[in-house]
């Protein structure tokens, strides 16, 4: 799919993390309060919260649709639809007042915030039958994209009065459209394919393909404000980061992180913070990923969770939402939704443990982790942030806000 100077343009750098814990090997986080939607399994696939933060929408089997308060998840209410298809991917306006619900059979929901009604948006008229497996807003809330099997693309937008302005994005691939996300700043979109690789939308609708071509790429999110890159996740453990181009898309690059030692398979990501995403994993496990330094951190370790109730160990988790920095709910897929919140510094003796001991195929070692370590302002704040002593920690603060002022 790629040919030419799109090939020659593509920088493509596999990197090996080896997971060797120099802080703790306990979680950098800790379980808490359970709530649950529904005394049976509910079947839900993933939940999305509002621009504002203040509501998730979550979704599955059978076209359930919750509402939930995102900051106090034990106001919820199930959102009266009577249909069966599957739910897959849901996405806010960037307004916040409505949202997209994508499935099974080519359906489209429309959830309305101001009444809290769900209501068709005519999506068997536009998709036929096709399975929709993705679905995300562009910055300014000018289109939706929605992909689905066999590679199928789609801009779309509410009319006025109801139903779709709807057209098919050219050039787009054949394998299963897994993962749409989209830059907050700039109209620009990622899409993460089962076998084709990833692509590029860019702010005229233009589809160029840029590399991962082979791996199994199964979900995506943009988490910076300000940064143009994105991250993808493949089930097998891969990790993509995608910085865009935005003068020249095209030359967009990719650089795939493969982490060893992991327990399980990535089931998807969501954003955490600015710039950092949480990758959950089955079994019940998560990790969190800072754009900004090009590293993934543990965050809660299977065993953890087993030890805090094997029964919800054993569950799927299907999304994650942030409260704070550190702080959120997990969902899984039966229903159950579990506040996490950090360890305290006395048990782990710092915030995260770090995952580094990195092999960057074409490097040394040595050379790497001389970067990592010695040339690298950003992560030598981070670090001091995390494990420094609290008279370290004040004078990193200084010297950031020094630097803002600049």
């Amino acid at each position: 799919m790629m040919v030419g100077g799109v090939r020659s343009r593509l920088v493509v750098s596999v990197i090996v993390l080896f997971l060797f814990p120099t802080v703790s090997a306990d979680s950098a986080i800790e379980l808490g309060e359970v709530v649950r939607l529904g005394e049976v399994d509910l079947g839900l696939e993933g939940a999305t919260i509002s621009p504002d933060g203040e509501i998730v929408i979550a979704h599955g089997a059978d076209s359930s649709i919750f509402l939930i308060e995102a900051n106090r998840p034990q106001a919820h209410s199930r959102l009266p639809w009577d249909d069966s298809e599957a739910l897959l991917d849901a996405d806010f306006h960037p307004g916040g007042q409505t949202a997209f619900i994508v499935g099974e059979g080519g359906v489209v929901l429309r959830f309305t915030r101001a009444d809290s009604a769900v209501g068709s948006a005519g999506g068997e008229l536009y998709f036929g039958q096709t399975e929709l497996r993705a679905v995300s807003w562009n910055a300014d809330g000018s289109w939706a994209y929605i992909g689905g099997e066999m590679g199928w693309i789609w801009r779309v937008r509410g009319l006025e009065g109801g139903g779709m302005e709807v057209h098919p994005i050219e050039g787009r691939g054949t394998s299963d459209v897994n993962g749409i996300a989209c830059l907050a700043s700039t109209n620009m979109c990622i899409v993460s394919t089962s076998v084709d690789g990833i692509g590029v939308i860019d702010a005229d609708h233009e589809l160029h393909w840029i590399g991962g071509t082979g791996y199994p790429w199964i979900d995506a999110t943009c988490p910076s404000k300000g940064e143009d890159a994105c991250v993808a996740i493949s089930n097998d453990r891969n990790i993509a980061i995608v910085d865009i181009d935005v003068g020249d898309t095209s030359a967009s690059d990719v650089s795939i992180v493969q982490l060893q030692d992991v327990d399980g398979q990535f089931n998807g990501i969501a954003g955490q913070s600015d710039g950092k995403s949480i990758v959950f994993v089955v079994p019940y496990s998560m990790i969190e990923h800072d754009l900004g330094l090009r590293l993934s951190f543990p965050w809660l370790e299977n065993a953890d969770a087993v030890s805090y109730d094997p029964a919800i160990a054993g569950e799927r988790l299907v999304a994650t939402w942030a409260t704070s920095e550190y702080t959120g709910w997990a969902l899984t897929g039966p229903g159950t939704i579990v506040a996490f919140s950090p360890v305290p510094d006395d048990r782990t003796g710092g915030i995260l443990g770090i995952w580094m001991g990195v092999v960057i195929v074409g490097g040394a070692i040595g050379m790497i982790l001389s970067l990592i370590v010695s040339s690298s302002p950003r992560l030598s704040r981070w670090l001091t942030m995390r494990v420094g002593s609290e008279e370290e920690r004040k004078e990193a603060r200084r010297e950031q806000r020094r630097k803002d002022r600049r």
